[in-house]
């Protein structure tokens, strides 16, 4: 009797210790569906074959809100489908030397493309057209996150709107 308690306890843990794994994977999952920015030409062409506005997310490592962005708004918004239909999302690290391509299909870096869209402080989300124009405000900080996808959402319609408006 005592040796099946002790499976049975052995069992409730391990079910709870693989929810948590659970539930810790499907954020870091939602947090991996964003794209790294290489090629914005090309993430930009994407984008307006689609006839969406492609969405330029600023971060850094080690930014709490960054991290917070990505995983409860950006990265599940990319994941959603029917969410991935109106809008592109690219991540760019204002911080990595990694290469870039620019919007005018140059090579640089992705510190000075940051730079040269004077970028300074993350989290930033730029809503941008084909030539990298911007079609809404840029969303900088989060600092409300009560309103933060009423924020998003807002910039999305306004940045769809200029687009379907230029297509007439």
């Amino acid at each position: 009797m005592e040796q099946r308690n002790v499976h049975v306890m052995r069992y409730r843990a391990l079910r709870r210790w693989a929810a948590i794994l659970a539930c810790a994977l499907s954020q870091t999952v939602a947090a991996q569906t964003i794209d790294l920015a290489q090629d914005l030409a090309r993430s930009a062409r994407e984008a307006v074959t689609a006839r969406v506005p492609l969405l330029v997310f600023y971060t850094q490592p080690g930014c709490p809100y960054c991290d917070e962005a990505r995983r409860n708004y950006l990265g599940p918004m990319s994941a959603d489908p029917a969410r991935r239909a109106s809008l592109r999302i690219v991540e760019l690290d204002i911080t990595s030397e990694a290469p870039l391509v620019d919007f005018s299909g140059r090579s640089t870096t992705r510190r000075a493309f940051a730079r040269t869209q004077q970028v300074r402080f993350v989290p930033v989300v730029a809503f941008l057209g084909a030539r990298g124009e911007p079609l809404a405000r840029p969303l900088i900080g989060l600092t409300v996150p009560d309103f933060y996808q009423t924020y998003l959402d807002r910039r999305i319609e306004e940045a769809l709107a200029r687009i379907a408006a230029t297509a007439k």
